[in-house]
C-alpha cells in the first residue's frame, strides 16, 4: 500500500476517534444538563405546591403544617417512616420562610425573596448528608421532556 494511502488511513482513523470522543463528551454533557433540568423542575413544582399550601391557610400554624404536609405527601414521607418527625422539623424553616414572604412582620424588614429557596437548599443538603440520597429523587418525574431535533 502506498505511503500516502497509509497516511490518509491514519488521518481517517484519527478523525473517527475525535468524532467518537466528541460524541461521548456531548452524551455526558447532555446527561448533566438533563439532570439539572429535571431537578430544577422538580424543585419548582414542589415549592410551588408548598407555597400554595402555605398561602391557602388563614393562620400561621395551619399554614406551616399545610406546607410541610404537602411536601411529605408528594415525597411519600409518613409517620410510618422512623425519621418522619426529623424530616418535618427540617422542612419547617422552608414553610416559615414562605409564610414570612407573604406576611412580613410589621416591625422588621421584609425577608429576602430568596429566603424560601435558601431554606430549601439547606434542607436538601441536610437530607443528602443524612440519607445519602437527593431529596428531589423521591419525586416522580414531573419535568417537561425535551425532544432533540438533532440526533447526536
Amino acid at each position: 500500500m502506498p505511503a500516502f494511502i497509509q497516511d490518509l488511513e491514519r488521518q481517517a482513523q484519527a478523525a473517527a476517534r475525535n468524532e467518537a470522543d466528541f460524541r461521548l463528551q456531548m452524551r455526558d454533557r447532555l446527561a448533566q444538563l438533563e439532570a439539572a433540568r429535571v431537578a430544577a423542575y422538580r424543585r419548582l413544582n414542589l415549592l410551588k405546591g408548598m407555597a400554595a399550601a402555605v398561602a391557602g391557610a388563614a393562620e400561621e400554624a395551619g399554614a406551616l403544617e399545610a406546607g410541610v404536609d404537602h411536601v411529605c405527601t408528594r415525597t411519600d414521607w409518613s409517620a410510618a417512616n422512623a425519621a418522619y418527625a426529623e424530616v418535618r422539623a427540617r422542612l419547617m424553616p422552608v414553610a416559615v420562610a414562605m409564610w414570612a414572604c407573604d406576611h412580613p412582620p410589621a416591625d422588621a424588614p421584609a425577608p429576602a425573596l430568596q429566603a424560601p429557596i435558601l431554606a430549601f437548599t439547606s434542607f436538601e443538603a441536610w437530607y443528602r448528608a443524612r440519607f445519602d440520597v437527593d431529596f428531589l429523587s423521591l419525586l416522580a418525574s414531573d419535568a417537561p421532556t425535551f425532544q432533540s431535533v438533532v440526533d447526536f
